[in-house]
């Protein structure tokens, strides 16, 4: 898996040989028909209506949880360390758990796996297929999770009377947006599941060298508040810091650059999915449809090929590794791109003062700010083989609720907002990426099921330092539009089944 110069007048030539699809008109369908599908919670009704959860007790029974453990999730956050330790965010964790326990009537067993991502869809199906009922809830990647989902081995939850999606515990649109159909929920993503918000995206930047450059740091953040916050400005501003500091005119690692990015791999995913391309549309059945090639995905490929090959950009860094952070630790780059919100606390000893903001707009014609949460990141599901799927219902359903109201806050506004957080601005800026999480379908879907073209197109002529999107998108639409169709298909007999 792939973790993380102008174009030249041929890309005017090609398109006239391949008719490009209105990007307005398919942004215009993908927003009908699920894209975006943001409903206001009206909190008084909420308060006044029955909760559903009231009078449930399990008499007792053990809830398994099958949690991922590995050096880059979340379980701290899940079961945290058992115990009282005085830490906020391990303490809150630890008190809510309890006090589902005692609701509920219930006590948490844990088992921890560690697959590697490639192994989650198969391992997943595997055990539920086998009839094992151990497990009332996983928790794994959401790439292979994503995968299960075509062989019904989770609960649709949305129709679970133990659940209720409208809440603000749940990531409703995220959830929907990673529905084959766009109506079955096999997938949950809610606040419990806080791997997600640690695997956003987000830029951080020098504060210090900003002063040095272009004067007040704070202006960066007012261009993100006002809106004004693009490629091309990045581009402006990364192209200008960079500083040949041994004179002899080739870029080199001991010189000041205004980029840092691991590679070019992985790395790509927050520049490409932050974007409004509509990689893919919703049909009238609520079926994901290819819709990516138009005049916007061009316009993105530009803006892209200009940031990762700009004076002021260097990519010889691994991917998020210790060579990439230290470079920036060391002042040596006003921006570091490829860093995720769990990553911020790396940075808190950095002596210069750190700034963080969301990944660009494509343009001012762009609505909003797109977070895009990396692949791997970790959701729930319930297995149809869980002895009580009403009981793991109820319990998401809370752990999600009782996050909200106590891990998240512990999380969120102490360790991200005041513990890391060093300038007025931070906080504001946190809320904006937090807000700005969405999931794509095409990104969590597109490697395994869409002969990874929604990456690739983009990618492919990117390594290659060339323009040759039209010719990379060509090469593979065929076999992405086949593998989509049976992506479907495969989805619609297998829920008849």
């Amino acid at each position: 898996m792939i973790h993380k110069t102008k174009l030249l007048c041929l890309l005017l030539v090609l398109s006239m040989t391949l008719p490009l699809a209105s990007c307005g008109d398919a942004a215009e369908e993908q927003n009908n028909n699920g894209a975006d599908t943001t409903t206001a919670v009206d909190e008084t009704a909420e308060e006044t209506e029955p909760d559903i959860l009231a009078g449930l007790s399990y008499d007792g029974a053990t809830f398994h949880i099958m949690t991922s453990d590995t050096a880059i999730s979340s379980n701290y956050l899940l079961e945290g360390s058992g115990e009282l330790t005085g830490d906020n965010v391990n303490d809150a964790v630890f008190e809510r758990n309890l006090a589902a326990e005692e609701q509920l009537d219930i006590s948490f067993a844990y088992t921890h796996t560690e697959r590697a991502w490639d192994k989650v869809h198969s391992e997943v199906v595997q055990l539920i297929l086998s009839g094992d009922d151990t497990f009332d809830m996983l928790v794994d990647d959401q790439r292979g999770m994503s995968s299960a989902t075509i062989d019904m081995v989770f609960v649709d939850v949305a129709a679970l009377p133990t659940v209720d999606l409208e809440e603000s515990c749940w990531s409703r649109d995220y959830m929907y947006n990673l529905s084959i159909d766009y109506r079955s929920i096999y997938l949950m993503i809610g606040d419990y599941f806080m791997d997600v918000l640690n695997h956003s995206h987000a830029l951080l930047y020098n504060r210090d060298m900003y002063n040095t450059l272009y004067g007040d740091p704070d202006d960066l953040y007012k261009m993100v508040q006002e809106g004004d916050w693009t490629y091309d400005k990045w581009a402006e501003l990364s192209n200008g810091a960079y500083q040949d500091i041994n004179g002899d005119g080739i870029s080199d690692p001991d010189d000041i650059f205004g980029m840092i990015v691991g590679g070019i791999g992985g790395s790509s995913f927050p520049f490409t999915y932050g974007s409004d391309v509509p990689f893919v549309s919703r049909d009238e059945s609520g079926y994901p449809t290819l819709t990516m090639y138009c005049d916007r995905l061009l316009l993105l490929y530009d803006k892209i090929y200009n940031m990762f090959y700009g004076t002021g950009t260097s990519t010889k860094y691994a991917e998020n590794g210790a060579d990439l952070h230290q470079k920036f630790m060391a002042e040596g780059a006003l921006f570091i791109s490829g860093t995720q919100l769990g990553d911020f606390g790396v940075f808190r000893d950095m002596e210069a003062e750190v700034g963080i903001i969301p990944y660009p707009k494509m343009d001012e014609a762009q609505a909003n700010y797109v977070t895009v949460v990396h692949d791997t990141a970790e959701v729930g599901g319930i297995p149809v083989t869980a002895k009580n799927p009403e009981m793991s219902g109820a319990v998401s359903q809370l752990l999600c609720r009782l996050t909200h109201e106590t891990v998240l806050p512990a999380h969120y506004e102490m360790a991200l907002k005041i513990k890391y957080a060093r300038d007025n601005y931070t906080s504001a800026m946190i809320d904006l990426i937090h807000d700005g999480i969405s999931d794509m379908f095409c990104l969590v879907y597109g490697g395994a099921h869409a002969n990874d073209i929604f990456t690739w197109a983009i990618l492919e002529p990117l390594q290659k330092g060339t323009d040759a999107v039209t010719s990379a998108y060509e090469s593979r639409k065929e076999a992405a539009e086949t593998a989509l169709a049976g992506l479907v298909e495969t989805f619609k007999v297998n829920q008849g089944k």
